[in-house]
């Protein structure tokens, strides 16, 4: 009986079943590590997915649709950032994903950000908030019967200072009337003029109050507050090589854009062109000076406007919503091609300029040149001549020609933050927005 017992022990019949369920055990193992932790990372990528698109869709909504600060629950920014998020898939069909929306200041920006209007969105998947838990296939086999995974993600809409389809148009800024006076012009800006004797500019007796806007204020012009969607009349007509004439609100200039390649876009066909279309100009940034036309143009200004509203001709400004209804958007692009960005005139130096006839010297804003400044120095136009320095920028819905002038609305408008230059302007002056996913 010792004989058979020893040749079997000795014997390798059987081995292989020892092996194969080894093996199964391994393989299994391997199965849950590809298959169940390969449907975790998937899932969690599109978690991310979702909650990104949630949140640049609420940014987005919030700086052009929804400017309430925080934005209402249920609201624009609310449900464009839910419904958006929702409509990216996660996970395997059949579960149950959930979104939770939150803006700042109720849900805090992340500490770099401070201040700034942040849309977060959370996305689970994970069995809380109402959500489901992702399922297990092979992690079944350890007792691992269900998996989670959630995503976050916090845009920014933030104040811009710079674009880069600037339209030639430059309108005056906002102003605060000081009279009546004899020496006021009744609705003009009034503050330099031409006195009799050497002085070539001094101030009138009650002076007109204009106060650029900043980092820190709004000062006398356009804020988004009180005009957006305000209707807006350019007075076309005005020749930059002449007097200035009154300056009024909606008085504008046309003006020299720069061309990408270190010049000047200039004559009538350029500025036509410059209307209807976004030509490739270089970055303009408040703060920058931009030279002014040869002429009114009158003629190129009719028919550039023409081309732009031949872009989207079926769009037209909804008083009872405040917005834009009928347009070619998103078949166009993400805004109307009838939104273009205009530059706002710091009024009081230009009027000191041209009322001193100097273009070489250097601008204290309020006071005219710098105490003990010597003359010619400090500044120069971009090309020479005359120019006028951009103070602000504003959204325009170009709507329709009324004579030589341009009529349309005030509105917020995509546009860059652009290092250098003079910074940025206080928010509630800005209508130019960035949009960034920021975490």
């Amino acid at each position: 009986m010792a004989a058979p017992l020893a040749s079997r022990i000795r014997g390798d019949k059987g081995a292989s079943l020892i092996q194969v369920a080894l093996a199964i055990v391994v393989l299994a193992g391997f199965c849950a590590f590809v298959l169940d932790q390969g449907v975790v990372l998937w899932s969690r990528g599109e978690a991310q997915n979702a909650a990104d698109a949630g949140a640049l869709s609420g940014a987005i909504a919030r700086a052009f649709d929804d400017t309430a600060d925080p934005p209402a629950a249920g609201g624009l920014a609310w449900t464009s950032a839910n419904s958006v998020a929702l409509q990216n898939a996660v996970g395997t069909p059949g579960g149950t994903t959930t979104v939770t929306v939150g803006f700042s200041p109720t849900v805090p920006c992340p500490a770099f950000a401070a201040g700034a209007k942040c849309t977060r969105v959370d996305v689970f998947r994970d069995g809380s908030n109402g959500s489901t838990t992702l399922p297990a296939y092979f992690a079944n086999i350890f007792g691992i019967t269900s998996q989670q995974t959630r995503a976050s993600a916090v845009a920014w809409s933030k104040a811009g200072n710079a674009v880069n389809c600037m339209r030639p148009f430059a309108v005056t800024d906002k102003y605060l009337e000081k009279g009546p006076a004899t020496s006021n012009t009744v609705g003009a800006f009034d503050r330099w003029i031409d006195p009799p004797g050497p002085v070539s500019a001094a101030q009138i007796a009650t002076p007109d109050l204009y106060v650029p806007p900043n980092g820190t204020s709004t000062g006398t012009g356009y804020t988004v507050a009180l005009d957006l969607g305000t209707q807006v009349l350019l007075k076309g007509g005005n020749n930059p090589n002449s007097a200035s004439g009154p300056i009024t609100p909606g008085w504008f200039l046309p003006i020299q854009l720069p061309d990408g390649e270190g010049g000047y876009s200039s004559g009538a066909d350029d500025y036509r062109f410059a209307i209807g279309h976004c030509s490739g100009n270089g970055v303009v940034q408040i703060g920058d000076y931009l030279p002014t036309e040869t002429g009114a143009m009158i003629g190129p200004t009719s028919q550039g406007v023409a081309d732009l509203i031949g872009l989207d001709s079926t769009a037209s400004w909804n008083t009872g919503t405040n917005s834009i209804v009928n347009s070619c958007v998103p078949g166009c692009g993400a805004v109307s091609p009838r939104v273009v960005p205009i530059a706002v005139v710091d009024a009081d130096e230009f009027q000191w300029r041209s009322t001193a006839n100097n273009w070489t010297d250097k601008w204290t804003p309020g006071t005219g040149t710098t105490a003990g400044q010597p003359a010619g120095v400090g500044f120069s136009c971009p090309i020479g001549g005359r120019c006028v320095r951009v103070a602000n920028i504003l959204g325009f819905f170009v709507e329709q020609m009324v004579g030589n002038d341009v009529r349309g609305r005030i509105v917020m408008l995509p546009g860059i933050f652009a290092a250098g230059g003079s910074g940025g302007i206080a928010a509630g002056a800005s209508f130019v927005t960035v949009i960034q996913l920021i975490r």
